[in-house]
């Protein structure tokens, strides 16, 4: 399978927008947690968000390979892993897409995040200190400042968008991480991103109730795409 042009099933694609609903919830558990998180999975599930006009599903997750963590947690999801940190992924991606399904109900909010996301640019990938949150704007690249500002105006849309829907997405993690800039505004731009690929993922005929009476096959489906994805690095 090509991890960039892969053709796959209306199918499959629902599970692979799933799978980035997961891949932002395991990302926002690691923040949260360890202050940082792999800058590759955090482009792969944030910039998905800025592609405001696909003409496919690809156009929106363009490298499949850097949704393995969203795959492989979804997998573990649907098959029953038990673990508290799982069971906080569970509560994050549920949560996500019950906002998709508050955000749909409200045309107005769909609009403003609409017309604020056009002027925001899509993320690259850039070197990064191994602890950058501790680092002063005067220490930071211009490819960091550059970094920071996407963040920060994802983050204050979700504030001003999403966080006034009656459904609040409660973080569990270290206080001195939750309390900081650097991890507060990447966790909110994550839960962002994760709920518009909830909405992809209803418009591929995504539905909670569904996830319950297909449990199975969207394990299988999940676990085999992953199979396929690292069998082609």
């Amino acid at each position: 399978m090509n991890n960039s042009v892969a053709k796959l099933t209306r199918w499959e694609w629902q599970i692979v927008a799933l799978a980035a609903v997961a891949q932002s919830a395991a990302l926002v558990a690691k923040l949260a947690v360890h202050g940082n998180a792999s800058q590759t999975e955090l482009l792969a599930s944030v910039n998905p968000l800025l592609v405001l006009n696909p003409s496919s599903e690809a156009d929106v997750y363009p490298n499949l390979g850097h949704l393995n963590l969203g795959l492989r947690t979804l997998n573990d999801m649907f098959n029953q892993v038990r673990s508290s940190e799982n069971a906080s992924l569970v509560r994050y991606t549920l949560g996500m897409l019950l906002l998709r399904n508050k955000l749909d109900a409200n045309p107005i909010m769909q609009t403003k995040l609409r017309d604020r996301l056009q002027s925001i640019q899509p993320l690259l990938l850039i070197p990064e200190n191994a602890t950058p949150w501790r680092m002063e704007d005067t220490e930071k690249t211009d490819g960091q400042l550059r970094q920071e500002q996407t963040f920060e105006q994802l983050a204050t849309l979700y504030q001003d968008t999403i966080s006034t829907l009656p459904h609040r997405i409660q973080v569990q993690g270290q206080v001195d991480y939750l309390q900081n800039d650097y991890v507060a505004n990447r966790a909110r731009s994550l839960l962002l991103a994760g709920i518009r690929s909830a909405v992809l993922w209803h418009q591929l005929g995504g539905r909670r109730w569904r996830l319950i009476f297909y449990r199975k096959r969207v394990q299988e489906t999940a676990s085999t795409l992953r199979r396929r994805l690292l069998a082609s690095i």
